[in-house]
């Protein structure tokens, strides 16, 4: 009878465990954006070399970590020469070959459960550190998620400037490009499947 006992309070035990485990999502495909002007033009540069995951408590939605990290050697405006000098002369991508966005804080968004039950388009913000060439800057996104299923398609809009990072803008004779830059992404992240032996 308490071998009967002790082997149910296990049973019980593994899969409390088992409901309250972390929830981890990998980014697999996705895009990063940046906006800029000058007094003549704007324009968008993006690349798709993003990645990371996050990891969500898989009953309340509360954030244990994420992680995004983006490319920017990859980075195409349209404009080479404009490119080229981007990621040579400020970003240094040699050097600094990837920003990295570490989230610290969701706001707004509801529990995984009610989440997937409900559907829909949820709205709320992100909050994180942008690390570029070993400076750190807090930036916070306005965001959309929605589940397709099993996945989480997320996109979202935040602002920086280039001297927050130790740039200085772009100018060329006398013109410079404005010091704020826009800053948007979209991705979609999948559950990673992890097996577990006892």
């Amino acid at each position: 009878m308490r071998a009967l006992l002790l082997t149910t309070s296990l049973c019980f035990g593994l899969a409390s465990l088992a409901q309250a485990a972390p929830k981890t999502l990998k980014f697999e495909q996705g895009t990063a954006t940046y906006t800029n002007r000058d007094a003549f033009a704007s324009w968008e540069g993006n690349t798709s070399d993003i990645g990371g995951t996050l990891i969500l408590d898989d009953q309340t939605g509360a954030l244990v970590k994420g992680e995004i990290q983006i490319g920017l050697a990859a980075i195409d405006s349209g404009n080479g020469a404009r490119d080229a000098r981007m990621r040579g002369e400020f970003l240094q991508t040699e050097k600094y070959p990837k920003a990295t966005f570490v989230v610290t804080k969701l706001e707004g968004f509801p529990s995984v459960a009610e989440w997937k039950k409900w559907g829909l388009k949820q709205t709320g913000k992100i909050y994180g550190d942008l690390t570029i060439k070993e400076v750190t800057r807090p930036v916070v996104f306005e965001a959309e998620a929605v589940y397709l299923g099993t996945e989480l398609k997320v996109s979202g809009k935040g602002q920086t400037k280039m001297t927050d990072f130790g740039i200085s803008p772009p100018s060329l004779l006398f013109v410079t490009v404005d010091d704020a830059v826009g800053l948007k992404f979209q991705a979609v992240a999948k559950p990673v499947t992890t097996n577990v032996g006892l």
